[in-house]
């Protein structure tokens, strides 16, 4: 190893100690530096990619909806208000992201609150349909007022077993009135890799024709082919009839199946079974219905389903069933005379009768304050009897009742009776308020 004596040592020391003082005082605080060149910078134009998570989640640039987005219906809240809500965008997880099976990951959505009510609390975001893919059917959702948005998470676990699943959910008040748009999560299990196998040789054989027997015919195949219901204003407490139509489309006959129908396609949301059994021949058709009666006022998605105990051995098994939503309105009032009575039966001429009429509220919902009024006679001017009702509620009834004396004697009279004879009340139905009853009225 050179030595390199303690003279020069010192002299390259110093030089060292000097170069760097040298810089230091260029950067010295009050010193302006001079710029070389000039540095543009020019807005990105790549799109932003989504940034993977732990576990296969995705974080998602939020979007605005689709300009294609079927608009959904608005629901009637409390007080005249209207119920909607309006996906805005995927918080974390893209449509088809895959996880492995059993991995946990957490869907996030944004959701615009696009109706007029304010969101309780208790209001939730409840799985509707679908692969739940949680422990939990329904998560809270803050209290939002109009046009503002929240974002709202759900946990997850993707299922053991490869496929597509998807998770439907929909916001609903605190009544369990579900209102807005569909929102959903789906992803992908992806099946196992599978190591390639080596090609062996393997002696050639010319195998033995073994005959089969062809079938005598074609399996049936049973579809349904309309579902409907019986009215063009499905109310909350009005019954209804579900209709459908199921067509054999197979080769042989169908004997002796039967039919459900679901009020709701969540999961716990059981078929209601139609009595009786339905045999079809080929190509051949048939109706059948049941009732029903909602008790509660939304928009509904509800199922039939063909063959409802798989009973029957058919070429395909997965075309049984058929969906239909059903937008039920809240229920109304609806008042009617129900009877008309005399005491005495019939009147006696210019003796006090006491005159009984009996109202009814047969709507689904309370009725608010009316008036009711009794003619003597269809033709009279003005009525005899007029009562003030403060209210009624569904299904209650109210006898009313008063005095008059009829000043001559008939063989037959027509007598009327009217409930809200000043239509106060928004009623069902409007035109069933009157009834009429004969009767006669005796000398003394």
């Amino acid at each position: 190893m050179t030595t390199v004596p303690t003279s020069r040592r010192r002299n390259l020391l110093a030089s060292i100690c000097t170069i760097t003082l040298a810089i230091l005082a260029c950067n010295a605080p009050g010193r302006s530096v001079t710029p070389s060149a000039t540095l543009t910078l020019s807005p990105p134009t790549a799109q932003l990619s989504p940034t993977p998570l732990q576990g296969g989640e995705t974080t998602v640039t939020p979007s605005e909806p689709s300009p294609t987005q079927t608009p959904v219906p608005d629901v009637a809240g409390p007080g005249g208000c209207t119920l909607n809500a309006t996906y805005v965008a995927d918080i974390t997880i893209a449509d088809n992201a895959e996880f492995q099976p059993g991995a946990s990951f957490t869907k996030v959505w944004r959701i615009r609150n696009s109706g007029t009510c304010t969101w309780e609390e208790g209001t939730q975001l409840v799985v509707i349909s679908g692969h739940q893919m949680s422990d939990v059917a329904s998560v809270n959702v803050p209290p939002i007022v109009p046009e503002a948005s929240t974002d709202v998470s759900v946990d997850m676990k993707a299922p053991s077993t490869p496929g597509t699943y998807r998770s439907t959910w929909q916001m609903q008040d605190v009544h369990g009135v579900r209102f807005g748009s569909q929102i959903y999560a789906q992803i992908i299990v992806p099946s196992p890799a599978t190591d390639t196998p080596t090609p062996t040789t393997t002696p050639t054989t010319t195998p033995t024709a073994t005959p089969t027997e062809a079938p005598d015919e074609d399996p049936p195949d049973l579809v349904i082919t309309d579902l409907r219901i019986d009215t063009d204003d499905p109310r909350q407490g009005v019954p209804l009839h579900i209709i459908v139509e199921i067509k054999n489309q197979g080769g042989s006959t169908a004997e002796n199946f039967r039919w459900a129908w679901r009020v709701c396609i969540s999961e716990g949301c059981d078929y209601i079974e139609a009595p009786g059994t339905l045999t079809l021949e080929p190509n051949e058709k048939a109706i059948a219905q049941m009732e029903y009666l909602f008790a509660g006022w939304a928009n509904y998605t509800t199922e039939a389903w063909a063959d409802s105990r798989n009973e029957t051995n058919e070429a395909n098994e997965d075309n049984n069933k058929r969906q239909l939503t059903i937008q039920v309105k809240p229920g109304m009032p609806d008042l009617i005379i129900s009877s008309i009575a005399f005491d005495p039966d019939p009147p006696v001429q210019n003796q006090n009768a006491t005159i009984e009429v009996t109202v009814k509220n047969q709507g689904s919902k309370p009725a608010g304050a009316f008036h009711v009024a009794w003619w003597a006679s269809v033709s009279a001017p003005s009525h005899a009897c007029y009562w003030p009702v403060s209210g009624l509620a569904e299904n209650e009834s109210i006898r009313l009742t008063c005095s008059h004396a009829y000043p001559s004697w008939y063989a037959n009279i027509t007598t009327r009776a009217i409930a809200d004879v000043e239509d106060s009340v928004a009623e069902l139905d409007e035109t069933n308020n009157s009834r009429e009853k004969q009767t006669a009225v005796d000398k003394p």
